[in-house]
């Protein structure tokens, strides 16, 4: 949780012997508890870890005087918080300081980009509060100042909005974090000692916690940690495989589906739109594949659920249609809506239609679900290694451990474990089912849910475009 943003104007003053010291003046200091004001907050932050934090910023400077900013993330030294800091010095070398201060076990980088967004801003007022200070415009100076105080509430509050996750939501924050996409890919091949995950993380980034990495995995009940008691070398006597596992309890993705919300409104209520709709929903998932879809567009999808306009907008428009022109007003004051609509509309999570009269309409073309699916290729490792395989990647008690894991999330029995190539198949379908509108689905239902399809009927899913 953020306690707090602190925007601050560096000086450079002299202590009584005639030597340069460094301060710091408060402009403008936004606290989440009444307790802090700007003579007492010496429980979040220090002086002497502000002027660390300057350090780290300034670091490899030559001038004095040039325009130049930058970022830094830590920890602070004094206090138990952690900060993300932005550093801006003007061209007549004026320099400021804004640092955003978070709880230790807080995800910043999930905050990022709203930091970052804040920091273009930021240069804006910075530039034209140094101005109006060097021609001392009083009027002008609080005018800017309130900007700059309602521009930290602004970013506080986006920040609150987006530290309160739905199951949505943290599915996405698992497909937007490299780190975590990682863990996921791994785990999808066999159960994996923390120890060693951190290893193959360290591979993409130095600085990681797995712990905050694995949190919305536990979360959404995806994995569980277990304590495995390793095996002891009865000729040297080392234990290995000994710590703690994670272990795969489900899979999961990101898929699309049609809005059948509109698409019966439209139905019920004979709206004109709705032949021209349901026309766009054919096409799209006529060629829709959720197994196939690229890693990256997956990536994309995941950023707009988790930036706070788009999302609100996204939810808004699972049940709503609107005209272009009559676009409702929920968007943040910072947010520029052409570029947002555009955005979702190259990404086909919305579209256009034009009724009779020219109107243009705006409609969501995609609702976008998470999809949990038992997971196939970990179960294939787990056969091998209760069979003894020597390919197979993990040991005996390990895969133990895996199934009996499993089995408490009901996923599989022991007997129902020869029957995984026919539960994928029918795990695929079942999302193909959601994504298909056309007449064809009760009859490809009809076979699907009682019997694993037979050659002749997977030429028909390939002739119906729902099989690969």
């Amino acid at each position: 949780m953020i306690q707090g943003i602190l925007s601050l104007q560096f000086l450079q003053g002299q202590d009584k012997t005639g030597e340069i010291k460094p301060k710091f003046e408060p402009i403008q200091l936004i606290f989440r508890e009444e307790k802090f004001d700007e003579d007492n907050f010496s429980e979040l932050l220090v002086e002497n870890d502000i002027l660390a934090i300057r350090c780290h910023h300034t670091i490899g400077l030559s001038r004095t005087k040039f325009s130049y900013s930058n970022f830094f993330q830590g920890r602070l030294n004094y206090t138990p918080y952690q900060v993300v800091s932005y550093f801006k010095q003007l061209p007549d070398g004026t320099q400021y300081l804004t640092i955003s201060i978070f709880e230790l076990d807080d995800e910043v980088e999930l905050f990022k980009d709203l930091i970052n967004e804040m920091g273009s801003r930021l240069d804006v007022i910075f530039d034209k509060l140094t101005r109006a200070r060097n021609s001392e415009q009083l009027s002008l100076i609080e005018n800017i100042n309130i900007r700059l105080r309602n521009e930290l509430k602004f970013t506080i509050f986006q920040i609150d909005r987006l530290s309160r996750l739905d199951k949505l939501q943290k599915v996405a924050l698992i497909y937007n974090s490299n780190e975590r996409l990682k863990i996921l890919d791994t785990l999808r091949e066999r159960p994996i000692s923390k120890d060693e995950m951190k290893k193959i993380l360290r591979k993409i980034t130095v600085n990681l916690s797995i712990d905050f990495l694995i949190q919305p995995f536990l979360e959404l009940n995806i994995i569980q940690q277990e304590w495995i008691v390793g095996e002891k070398d009865k000729r040297t006597g080392e234990v290995t495989g000994q710590g703690v596992f994670l272990f795969l309890k489900q899979d999961i993705f990101l898929v699309r589906v049609p809005n059948h919300n509109i698409l019966n409104h439209f139905k019920k209520t004979k709206n004109e739109l709705y032949p021209i709709y349901r026309q766009k929903t054919v096409d799209f998932f006529a060629d829709y594949d959720p197994f196939t879809q690229p890693i990256e567009e997956t990536k994309k999808l995941a950023s707009i659920l988790l930036s706070p306009d788009a999302f609100d907008f996204f939810v808004l428009m699972r049940f709503n249609h609107y005209p272009l022109d009559k676009i409702p007003a929920i968007f943040s004051e910072f947010a520029v809506t052409e570029f947002l609509l555009d955005d979702l509309e190259r990404l086909n999570v919305i579209t256009g239609v034009k009724d009779n009269s020219g109107r243009s309409w705006i409609v969501l073309l995609t609702d976008i679900r998470s999809k949990y699916v038992p997971p196939y290729n970990y179960i294939q490792q787990i056969k091998k290694a209760l069979r003894t395989d020597p390919d197979a990647k993990i040991s005996y008690e390990i895969a133990r451990k895996a199934l009996t894991v499993l089995e408490r999330k009901g996923v599989f029995l022991k007997k129902s474990i020869k029957n995984v190539k026919r539960q994928k198949l029918q795990d695929k379908i079942e999302i193909f089912e959601e994504s298909l509108i056309l007449p064809k689905k009760a009859e490809i239902a009809k076979f699907l849910k009682h019997k694993t399809p037979t050659k002749s009927e997977i030429a028909k899913l390939l002739e119906y475009g729902l099989f690969r």
